[in-house]
């Protein structure tokens, strides 16, 4: 956190800002999906098929060889991503083009990868 940004102190024992914080925080259904986008962002595999398809739609066999991994993983790794609501796919003729979905996922593998390398730098 930057030093710029003042926090606003809440205690039991002195000034509480109990009911501020409580309507502040997400309702269930947001605590749910940003809950899934979290789950489908702790394994490595499915993070690198997100920052494969930032910028373009690839199909199964195009992420196989992307990954260097066995189809039924690929497979299986979108499929996650999907029952998590991060990924869908467009059918064309036999085949299925995977993307993200949401472009706040996009921003947030931008920002986090841009952090990363400024980090290194």
């Amino acid at each position: 956190m930057k030093e710029s940004q003042k926090l606003v102190r809440s205690c039991c024992e002195g000034v509480s800002y109990l009911e501020d914080i409580k309507d502040n925080l997400p309702k269930e259904t947001e605590l749910t999906n940003i809950s899934n986008v979290f789950k489908a962002l702790s394994d490595a595999t499915r993070v690198k098929i997100l920052y494969a398809l930032l910028e373009y739609e690839v199909c199964v066999g195009e992420m196989v060889n992307i990954l260097d991994l066995p189809q039924s993983h690929v497979s299986h790794q979108l499929k996650v991503l999907r029952k998590y609501g991060i990924v869908d796919f467009k059918k064309d003729k036999k085949m299925s083009f995977y993307y993200i979905k949401d472009n706040y996922i996009k921003e947030l593998l931008s920002i986090l990868l841009n952090e990363k390398r400024s980090k290194n730098d």
